[in-house]
């Protein structure tokens, strides 16, 4: 489900359960479809599960653009999901990680985090975990040993809309961009700008690219075929089905972004009905006015 169908949902079963419901019933008409990969408590489940790390580990690769030697191997998940429980809601990351390297060389501590809205609460908020992070790295009575951190932050706005890249590595720097501090790092990936500049990023093969192609065809339920022969895509296709989450996990899902969710999405369903109206007046074939308005053939039938 895309994010406004996944808030839909979400919002009617919430409202079974008010009314008294049979929520496990509900949640079974469902357990065919895909979840909202990017929905706090869904990647959340999927992320941070000990079963998964294959998963988390190769996305944090392709996220950090590292390779060979560099690759986070065996990391430990610092805030392990536990099943049926979102877990204490605080300004820490929903995943987070560790990761010992050879010898004398400082250990990786990652964070993901998904940001929908309100870029500039956003950057506030996402200065704070990196001093929290680094501030947890500081033993009392101890001489600081800083481990290298990376906040990866997948974003739904354009934090460098002037840019030409989706992908952003920020660091310490001094004004002729030399890096000050090399173990402090936030990796800002536009999600949006990736899909609506599509044509300008066909050709880009990277780990990374292909990861977002795979979470936007899980979410739309399109065809995945070109991602099933990937071992990593197979499992993911696997754990994103509903069937993994149980009606008491699912309601306790954050529900505060619901109401704009909705908003954007019965207006975008209006929008459609009024466009899929006059193509069909204008006696334009079926299969075009499906493919131009998103909108199923059996509800064009119904307007």
């Amino acid at each position: 489900m895309i994010r406004e169908e996944f808030a839909q949902f979400l919002g009617k079963l919430r409202e079974t359960s008010n009314n008294g419901g049979d929520i496990d019933a509900y949640v079974k008409e469902y357990e065919h479809k895909n979840v909202y990969f990017y929905n706090d408590g869904c990647i959340k489940k999927i992320l941070a599960s000990e079963k998964n790390i294959m998963l988390t580990t190769d996305l944090v690769n392709a996220a950090l653009g590292l390779i060979g030697s560099d690759r986070i191997m065996n990391p430990k998940l610092v805030n392990p999901f536990i099943p049926g429980e979102l877990g204490y809601r605080n300004a820490e990351p929903d995943i987070l990680l560790t990761n010992n390297r050879d010898g004398d060389t400082p250990r990786d501590r990652i964070s993901i985090e998904v940001q929908h809205e309100d870029k500039r609460v956003f950057r506030d908020r996402l200065v704070l975990y990196v001093a929290r992070l680094t501030s947890n790295m500081a033993r009392k009575g101890k001489e600081p040993q800083l481990e290298n951190l990376n906040v990866i932050g997948f974003q739904f706005f354009n934090a460098f809309p002037e840019s030409a890249n989706y992908r952003h590595t920020v660091q310490l720097c001094n004004q002729e961009q030399q890096v000050y501090f090399d173990r402090q790092t936030v990796t800002l990936i536009e999600v949006e700008k990736f899909f609506k500049d599509a044509e300008r990023f066909a050709d880009d093969s990277s780990r990374l690219a292909q990861w977002l192609r795979a979470i936007d065809t899980l979410n739309r339920e399109a065809d995945f075929s070109e991602f099933a022969n990937d071992p990593v895509f197979k499992v993911l296709q696997n754990e994103v089905k509903l069937c993994n989450f149980s009606s008491r996990y699912l309601m306790t899902v954050d529900m505060s972004d619901y109401d704009k969710a909705m908003e954007r999405y019965e207006g975008a369903m209006d929008k459609a009905e009024e466009i899929a109206k006059g193509l069909l007046k204008d006696g334009v074939p079926m299969e075009i006015i499906v493919r131009n308005t998103g909108l199923s053939e059996k509800k064009i039938r119904e307007l």
